[in-house]
């Protein structure tokens, strides 16, 4: 009989690992042109993730390809694509791979407004994020 290991994560714990990786993801879209470009090609629009009540707009219209925190309720939310929401935690798990985006949306972690095609296309920008955060 051994002891079973107990990992509480608070929210202002996941909170922040998710900033880190978004941070991580802008970074990523600046420094590097063809990985900008690839999701502009892919994506096509606007994503905006709303984790632990803090929206970031992702713009991946073609020459756009940027990623940045909204700051007031108007910003990002009238012209998004998709809204994704969200808990930091569930971010944090669908960047390292811990949960699918299917299986996040189907048991409600995820939850997905606006277009469904688009929420087909996520998984490149969660590669995106892990790009350089693994290396």
């Amino acid at each position: 009989m051994g002891i079973k290991k107990v990992r509480f994560e608070t929210a202002k714990t996941s909170t922040s690992a998710s900033v880190a990786l978004l941070e991580q993801l802008k970074e990523n879209l600046d420094k590097d042109a063809s990985l900008r470009k690839d999701l502009e090609n892919t994506i096509k629009g606007i994503v905006v993730f709303v984790i632990d009540g803090e929206k970031w707009c992702l713009d991946l219209r073609p020459g756009k390809g940027k990623l940045s925190r909204v700051d007031s309720e108007e910003e990002g939310g009238d012209q998004a694509d998709i809204t994704l929401t969200m808990k930091g935690s569930t971010f944090v798990a669908l960047v390292s791979g811990k949960i699918g985006s299917q299986t996040a949306f189907l048991t409600r972690k995820l939850k997905i407004k606006g277009s469904m095609g688009l929420a087909m296309k996520l998984q490149p920008i969660l590669d995106a994020v892990k790009l350089k955060a693994s290396m």
